[in-house]
């Protein structure tokens, strides 16, 4: 196909693109639109695309770098809606070329808008962002959240740490959000999304979400254990409860969700933790030295409710309540069982089997 035949099917695929922002077509329009369209399918290929562009302009309506190209075309087709619609035959008009090239620029724009954006954040620092969909997302300390949005989908990916997010309702474009294996599919809610080294955890605390698991296969409903039975974790997850993905387990373990645990809530809540996953969730507030787990306290299990990034009172906590002791080194602070339990086998092998639940920190 010539050069001149592809921007002849262009030019006529954005002034039809352009009558149809104006308003309905009339019977006779429709009619000439449909016969070009079933013509050749080329010109319903450079039609869809033309449409898919101008839809961005109105998705993205308050994109700040799509602000000045969105007035401009507006404009543009003002002007051309004071002129007879007709579709285009021969020269090509000047405020057609105008309109050709904004959209050009907002599909340049688009384009580079549709890779992936990457949203971080620092050791101890938290975020809120508002999405171009009208969606909020609040990233946790040292998280980071990758998203792409389509015309169909809205696909994000937690790399690490722990994300929440109030979802703009749209059914025709999911909400999902992937983490590892896990995959959590959402239309209009409120849920967050935690990455740890073994696991993934979902809390829900608004309306429902679906949450899938890809074994290799391809993504496949998740299925959560309660009270010894086996159910689908899209029924089982209910607003104000977590699903605990783990690695080492094919099904979800379902608990409460502490209600001040949340990303931006301010407080880190445990419930039978082994240390290890407890100190990976601590560090990400903490600015000071990183604290470490010694191998033979990693199954110690606690329970209790800390304020974030007070990491002090964390590790005097686990000191007073647990056979553990903290020793200050260059690098950091390093857990590990105190001398006398860890000699002393019979004594303490609940503790370094993880069998033992701990009572609460206070």
């Amino acid at each position: 196909m010539s050069t001149e035949r592809k921007q002849e099917i262009e030019d006529r695929a954005i002034a039809w693109c352009l009558r149809l922002h104006e308003g309905e077509p009339t019977p006779a329009e429709q009619q000439a639109l449909d016969a070009w369209l079933a013509q050749d399918p080329v010109h319903r290929e450079r039609f869809t695309r033309v449409r898919r562009l101008w839809d961005g302009i109105a998705l993205d309506a308050h994109a700040p770098e799509l602000l000045p190209l969105r007035q401009q075309a507006l404009a543009a087709v003002q002007a051309a809606g004071r002129r007879r619609w007709t579709p285009p035959r021969g020269r090509v008009a000047p405020w057609l070329a105008v309109a050709a090239a904004l959209l050009l620029a907002i599909g340049v724009t688009l384009l580079l808008r549709d890779r992936a954006t990457l949203y971080e954040t620092r050791v101890g620092e938290q975020r809120a962002v508002v999405l171009a969909d009208g969606s909020t997302m609040v990233l946790d300390a040292d998280s980071a959240v990758r998203v792409r949005f389509s015309d169909d989908r809205r696909d994000l990916t937690l790399e690490r740490g722990r994300a929440s997010f109030k979802v703009a309702r749209n059914p025709l474009r999911p909400f999902a959000v992937t983490s590892g294996s896990s995959v959590v599919v959402a239309v209009g809610t409120a849920f967050s999304v935690e990455r740890l080294s073994r696991e993934v955890r979902v809390a829900l605390y608004e309306g429902h979400v679906a949450v899938l698991r890809d074994r290799g296969g391809g993504p496949a409903a998740q299925l959560a254990r309660v009270a010894g039975a086996r159910q689908p974790a899209e029924q089982a997850l209910t607003p104000g409860r977590e699903l605990i993905l783990s690695d080492d387990a094919p099904d979800a373990v379902l608990r409460a969700a502490a209600s001040g645990d949340r990303p931006g809530g301010g407080q880190l809540s445990f419930a039978s933790e082994p240390l290890t996953v407890a100190v990976q969730r601590v560090n990400r507030y903490n600015v000071g030295k990183p604290i470490a787990v010694a191998p033979q306290a990693a199954d110690v299990r606690i329970s209790g409710v800390f304020n974030t990034g007070d990491t002090d009172a964390f590790v005097q906590g686990v000191v007073a309540a647990f056979p553990v002791k903290a020793v200050a080194t260059d690098r950091d602070i390093l857990l590990t069982l105190r001398r006398d339990d860890h000699t002393n086998s019979a004594q303490n092998a609940p503790l370094a089997t993880g069998s033992q639940k701990s009572s609460a920190l206070r």
